[in-house]
């Protein structure tokens, strides 16, 4: 289940903001996109409404810096190449990341992250 089913959004626009962050966002290597997907839907949650709610951002910061912390004592790093050790955006290198087994290797990360995040936000 995604987390946009997992809280009743029928917005076809969530998937799509989602896209572009795979291999650390369009294959370049910086923020895990599990990690960052997870960041989105912290917002989704419990982010504030008012733009001008000082206290409201500074909770979510809290918030976010505190699944930072669990997302790198589970994996080691919230970067993508530190995770999987590969320049996804040099394709001779994604052709053996990919027949060395990767893909199998973030999807097990972002089922993680998942699971994660729904302790998380118990």
């Amino acid at each position: 289940m995604s987390f946009k089913e997992y809280f009743g959004i029928q917005d076809p626009l969530i998937p799509k903001l989602a896209t572009g962050f795979g291999g650390g966002v369009g294959r370049k290597g910086s923020l895990c996109g599990a990690f960052t997907g997870a960041v989105m839907a912290i917002g989704m949650k419990m982010g504030r409404s008012d733009p001008k709610d000082k206290e409201a951002l500074t909770k979510i910061y809290g918030k976010c810096q505190a699944f930072w912390k669990e997302f790198e004592k589970e994996f080691g790093s919230c970067y993508c190449y530190d995770l999987i050790n590969c320049h996804l955006d040099n394709e001779e290198e994604r052709q053996k990341w990919l027949a060395s087994g990767g893909l199998e290797k973030c999807t097990d990360i972002v089922g993680k992250t998942a699971g994660m995040l729904c302790d998380f936000m118990t």
